[in-house]
């Protein structure tokens, strides 16, 4: 009788991905199901389906899980980015796309997450100090990548810069807002009110 050919291992850097990919995922879902103030790190191996004992082998703390919950949610909203600007074409409105994009991430249970930590975590020093660098690494290569675009459309990269940074400011702005009254039609008017504005500066410029 043949025997039956053996399964193939799994070799043990991706074996450590996997689990790593499942703990940061269950920690994000945690805290955007209970909020930061109630996170505990006891729910998460619970959530991932493993055991507490290895959960601690790749994050010993809750800073260290809180960390790999908002390194999760940036990759989530990165890979959102890609697809955008990857469908982005010549004759696209580029500010109209850029905001869109905006909106994809500010408007996201990623973004909300990663607030809530940064607010309700605020007065620990050395987690926000790393949030903060995760989250301008993460951000700036968006905002790096729109500029470029309208750089290679002729836009003086000076303005590229100054409409780009107060498209997504408009956003994030409305997005806080949210947080104590939604007027969606509002802002689709300011949003039309801006872009007409900036139609107007690239013209004259």
């Amino acid at each position: 009788m043949a025997e039956s050919p053996k399964k193939a291992r799994v070799p043990q850097t991706q074996r450590t991905a996997i689990m790593r990919y499942r703990l940061s995922k269950a920690a994000f879902e945690v805290i955007k199901d209970v909020g930061f103030a109630n996170f505990r790190t006891s729910a998460v191996s619970k959530q991932a389906g493993v055991s507490q004992g290895a959960q601690l082998h790749h994050y010993p703390t809750k800073n260290d899980l809180t960390l790999a919950a908002m390194q999760y949610a940036y990759e989530q909203s990165n890979s959102i980015f890609t697809r955008n600007i990857a469908a982005f074409r010549p004759d696209d409105d580029p500010v109209d796309a850029a905001m869109k994009d905006a909106e994809d991430f500010f408007m996201s249970d990623y973004f909300m997450v990663a607030l809530d930590i940064l607010m309700a975590g605020g007065k620990n020093e050395e987690l926000r100090g790393q949030q903060i660098e995760l989250a301008v690494t993460s951000r700036s290569l968006v905002e790096k990548a729109w500029i470029d675009r309208l750089v290679d459309l002729g836009w003086d990269k000076e303005l590229a810069e100054d409409i780009l940074n107060i498209s997504f400011c408009l956003v994030r702005g409305y997005v806080v807002k949210m947080l104590i009254s939604e007027n969606p039609k509002q802002y689709r008017r300011l949003v039309q009110r801006w872009k007409s504005m900036v139609s107007s500066a690239v013209t004259l410029g």
